[in-house]
């Protein structure tokens, strides 16, 4: 037994409606006919006599399938159909053309507008009822698999926030190495002011004024460590991301002062070289500042696998900003390159934005995928290439704030 068949004799014996049908007929014997057998049927039947009418109920409430004559005074039903494919919430109803003539004309024009189907006058119900069904049956699908797609989407997003906590906490020793050895500044700083405070406040007279000014410079370095504790919290923390406008200057600027000891350590030069101008983005502050991470780390451990000293120089880690260059994808965009002296790519560039692909003896493969799916959730792109003179770039791009901000409100 045909399927659709089956459907309808189910909806039928469980008593249900099976679908809100819009009837447009301008002939008022056509439209009771149709109306009479539709609802027999079980659907739920609203009837419009011409175009505004039709358009009017359609708007108060969006039907199931619209069945429409074409041939009507005032406004036709091509008009009526165009012009629901460009209402919000009813471009995607099915809509059937209902006329006496069947040129291959008429037909053409009411798919090029929007109709799915085409029945010709004087109609049979049989043939009505199954087009109907059929087409009910394919927007319930097309719905269900937009609610499936929707929640696949989701889900994805939340495995994604949930491997990339992963990837944050794998990496914590190198925060928290990096957090402490910034951290003794301040601390060592502050404990330093203390003890000079405490001499000054035994002299007599106390030395109140040179006191004054040492709290306002423990009160500095307190807030300096404050920040430095924060910001790890925020990285190593599992919440939802929230994007907000910051300047990737400043943002590669406090990852370089980051790692800085992690790359002293590992003896290799980490510099900057930052654009002039503000470079304006709209993102969450603690995935770009993951995304930075991952780069860098990289770039060191490419280092790491460099037996020899580089043929350019000394080992080396650049974080490069720039608003985007000439070329397709690139206007309105501001731009991170990360480029190492290490051992390149090779021919595994391909495959390097592949989740658990890893070059590394003992790596996860996710640092890269996880950068990848980050930029790519903030509208940019990401790529990489081996430097002629040897090492590696990986770059990445987010829209400008201002170009994006120009473009979703012209």
């Amino acid at each position: 037994m045909d399927p659709v068949v089956q459907v309808d004799q189910a909806e039928q014996a469980a008593g249900q409606v099976r679908g809100d049908i819009l009837v447009v007929e301008d002939t008022p014997a056509s439209l009771q006919l149709l109306s009479r057998l539709l609802t027999d049927a079980g659907y739920r039947v609203r009837e419009a006599p011409n175009g505004e009418l039709a358009l009017w109920s359609a708007q108060a409430q969006a039907p199931d399938l619209v069945l429409l004559d074409i041939r009507m005074p005032g406004i036709d039903g091509y008009e009526v159909c165009s012009r629901l494919k460009k209402m919000p919430g009813l471009d995607e109803v099915p809509v059937i053309f209902l006329s006496a003539h069947s040129d291959t004309d008429d037909k053409l024009r009411g798919f090029e507008v929007g109709g799915v189907d085409f029945i010709s006058k004087p109609f049979q119900f049989e043939e009505v009822n199954a087009r109907v069904m059929a087409h009910l049956k394919i927007r319930r699908l097309q719905q269900q698999l937009a609610a499936h797609n929707d929640l696949l989407q989701r889900e994805s997003r939340l495995r994604l926030a949930e491997i990339a906590h992963m990837n944050r906490n794998a990496s914590a020793s190198v925060y928290c190495a990096a957090l402490v050895h910034e951290l003794n500044q301040p601390l060592a700083a502050i404990m330093s002011n203390a003890e000079a405070a405490e001499l000054f406040m035994r002299m007599s007279p106390p030395a109140l004024g040179e006191v004054a000014e040492i709290l306002t410079d423990i009160q500095r370095d307190d807030r300096r460590a404050s920040e430095l504790i924060q910001r790890m919290r925020e990285l190593l923390k599992k919440s939802d991301p929230v994007a907000q406008a910051l300047d990737l200057n400043e943002a590669v600027r406090q990852m370089a002062a980051l790692l800085g000891s992690e790359a002293r350590m590992r003896k290799v030069l980490l510099e900057t070289e930052l654009a002039p101008q503000a470079l304006t983005v709209s993102a969450d502050p603690v995935q770009l500042q993951q995304i930075l991470i991952n780069l860098v780390l990289n770039g060191m451990d490419a280092m790491g696998q460099v037996v020899a000293e580089p043929a350019g120089g000394e080992r080396s880690v650049t974080l490069c900003t720039r608003r985007g260059q000439a070329g397709p994808g690139s206007a309105g965009m501001a731009e991170v390159l990360v480029s190492d002296r290490g051992c390149g790519f090779g021919a595994n560039q391909e495959r390097l934005f592949e989740s658990f692909f890893t070059t590394k003896a003992h790596g996860m493969g996710l640092g890269l995928s996880i950068a990848a799916a980050i930029v790519h959730a903030h509208g940019g792109r990401i790529w990489a290439l081996d430097n002629p003179g040897g090492g590696a770039t990986v770059g990445f791009a987010l829209p400008l704030a201002q170009d994006r901000e120009a473009l979703e409100n012209p």
